[in-house]
């Protein structure tokens, strides 16, 4: 998903070792996101991540996991995400039933929701992902994928990345004004959400 990119030879040669380390920098905000998510569902005994959009993300993470990326460190990144998410995934099922109180069946069901949410999203990355690489969107010279010159899978990446990103970053403040609590977020996570994904942009 652009590590293995060629530059043509007009790019500076400072631009990939610094889109890289932006990245890496991004990736790490992430993952302590991903980790505070988790730490914030256990003490405030709550969920951050809203439904649908951790469902979202567990199926982006699952299928740029398993069958876009090809870098094993972009891989591992995306299976240490994975982990992550199953964190997040208990602190759904363990106290979703408390957040869903104005609809008692979301509240006894709230489990079974996320896994079904999680199913049809993976599907739909899935798809999505499959038609991406299968017809070749976005080939340019330059950028190899698995073996040969084929599809960009890091425009592929951004602009799922993205949508699943304004529709977190819309159901969080969403969730915010249902709930009236903060319960399952703090600013500390903010703060490496928002600088973690203009990092990587």
């Amino acid at each position: 998903m652009g590590s293995n990119d060629i530059l043509p030879l007009h790019v500076p040669s400072h631009v990939k070792p610094t889109c890289y380390v932006l990245l890496q920098f991004g990736g790490l905000l992430w993952t302590l996101c991903y980790a505070l998510y988790v730490r914030e569902s256990l003490k405030s005994k709550s969920y951050g991540m809203p439904l649908f959009a951790l469902a979202q993300n567990f199926a982006w993470e699952l299928v740029y996991a398993v069958y876009v990326a090809e870098s094993p460190l972009e891989q591992s990144v995306f299976t240490l995400w994975l982990v992550f998410d199953l964190g997040m995934i208990y602190g759904v099922v363990k106290f979703g039933k408390y957040e869903w109180k104005q609809s008692p069946w979301i509240a006894r069901n709230v489990g079974v929701v996320l896994i079904v949410m999680i199913g049809v999203a993976t599907l739909g990355q899935w798809t999505f992902a499959k038609w991406w690489t299968e017809n070749e969107v976005g080939r340019k010279e330059g950028k190899p994928y698995r073996g040969r010159i084929g599809p960009g899978t890091n425009e592929l990446g951004v602009w799922t990345a993205a949508v699943a990103q304004v529709y977190l970053s819309a159901a969080s403040l969403c969730q915010l004004v249902v709930r009236q609590h903060s319960g399952g977020v703090n600013w500390t996570f903010w703060a490496c959400r928002m600088f973690g994904s203009i990092s990587e942009l």
